[in-house]
């Protein structure tokens, strides 16, 4: 594994407040008759199911430097062939639909997701949304099952010496467990391939290894503490997780309806936590901005966390056209229900080229079955505009305008204002597995 870098006031008077998983009131609890019978052990035996096995599936460039180690020669690394590699990582779901959370780095870049239970069922997931800079990700299980789920504490009140435990994947060694105490909190470390360092971290002994990535660091109570991220190769028994605070504080954005489903809704919810001990977190859901009152339901469907009402917005579509919320002081509200408006980028490439785009990503690139994995996709050409005379085709994977290479739609965004004033513009673009080039001609 690479070095990764892995309190709110509240007045009790203004809302109805409820425990974090008030349908899981479970305790571990110490037997004096059976010292075997750990509080570990019962922890690990009761919300083990809801820690998963991650595989993701992704493709890896092999590169070669035909100077390497010449004096005065350019050391530049030439591609040499692409090959799909698995690379494992640990999770833990946090809603019974089948949300699952894990790191950014064990997904990034996957063109497949597999996710793998204690029982040894496997399903297919889809990415919901990640953060890079806090190298968390939330998956959704393809399947309409109920699934067991595992409680969100805080790690806001950690005390430096409480037991610590840490369940994953490591090596591919499905369900194992280590235990130790918090070593540290408050920990910095950078990544290699992230622009912020990861800070707030809690530092363990509890053993991480390669594969660990994305599952729990559990407290006493078998609530979530931490997602496990990082290790320090150079050293024994130092591992890293991101504080769950952290998780809670960005999980409406990771399971944002508008990014997810394209699906826009003028209500954002977020949670208000107060309290630990003994039955944990206590968590008020609002109306993001808002002080209250809570919020109760969304559509009809109870709203007891706040990863229960991100769930319940996502499952909002544009043909209801409106979705209700409902409040602990009786009272409803219904909001409007639009479609996310298409990019400026987007529509300036459909109104200057007469192409309608979208970002390639690993998981489309494998969707249909192209070669390459960054780039535009060409969704539609308009037959009159300069993009059809030029020949290009619905189906084409465009990587290049005037010389410049395309990964993204901000690189076409900053290439379109110049475009019409340079009459001729080369386009390089993927098609049928071979790359082709040709002149776009403006008026």
């Amino acid at each position: 594994m690479r070095l990764q870098t892995i309190a709110i006031a509240l007045l009790a008077a203004l809302f109805t407040c409820c425990p974090i998983w008030a349908d899981d009131n479970w305790q571990p609890q110490a037997d004096p008759n059976n010292l075997r019978d750990s509080v570990t052990a019962q922890i690990v035996q009761h919300y083990g199911p809801a820690i998963v096995s991650i595989t993701a599936n992704k493709i890896v460039t092999a590169f070669y430097n035909p100077f390497a180690g010449m004096y005065n020669m350019p050391q530049e690394e030439i591609p040499i062939g692409r090959a799909k590699e698995n690379f494992l990582g640990s999770g833990f779901i946090i809603q019974k639909d089948g949300y699952v959370v894990t790191n950014n780095h064990v997904i990034d870049q996957a063109q497949s997701i597999s996710v793998t239970l204690s029982n040894g069922q496997t399903f297919s997931a889809h990415l919901i949304g990640s953060s890079s800079t806090a190298d968390l990700a939330v998956l959704k299980i393809d399947s309409n099952q109920t699934f067991p789920t595992i409680p969100l504490g805080t790690s806001s009140d950690l005390m430096i010496g409480e037991p610590a435990i840490a369940v994953g994947n490591p090596f591919g060694y499905a369900q194992s467990v280590s235990s130790g105490i918090v070593s540290a909190i408050g920990r910095e470390i950078d990544e290699p391939d992230n622009p912020t360092p990861l800070k707030n971290l809690i530092q363990t002994d509890a053993a991480i290894n390669p594969g660990n990535s994305g599952g729990p660091l559990l407290d006493a109570y078998g609530r979530v503490i931490g997602i496990n991220t990082a290790i320090r190769q150079s050293a024994e028994n130092i591992g890293f997780a991101i504080g769950v605070d952290q998780l809670t504080q960005i999980l409406p954005q990771l399971m944002s309806p508008a990014t997810t489903n394209q699906v826009q809704i003028p209500a954002q919810v977020s949670a208000i936590r107060t309290g630990t001990e003994p039955n944990g977190p206590h968590e008020i859901i609002v109306l993001s901005g808002t002080n209250g009152p809570a919020v109760t339901s969304i559509d009809g469907q109870a709203t007891p966390t706040l990863v229960d009402a991100c769930a319940d917005l996502l499952n909002v579509t544009l043909n209801q056209k409106t979705v209700t919320v409902g409040f602990s002081d009786g009272t409803q509200k219904t909001f409007a229900v639009s479609a996310v408006p298409p990019s400026p980028i987007v529509l300036k490439a459909k109104q200057e080229l007469g192409i309608s785009v979208v970002e390639l990503t690993p998981a489309l690139s494998a969707k249909y079955q192209l070669p390459i994995d960054n780039g535009l996709l060409i969704q539609e050409v308009d037959p009159n505009s300069v993009s059809s005379n030029a020949g290009l085709q619905p189906g084409d994977v465009l990587v290049g305008v005037g010389g410049n290479r395309i990964r993204t739609l901000d690189d076409l965004g900053a290439l379109l204002p110049l475009m019409p004033q340079a009459k001729q513009v080369r386009f390089d673009i993927v098609r049928n597995g071979q790359i082709g080039y040709g002149v776009l001609e403006f008026n």
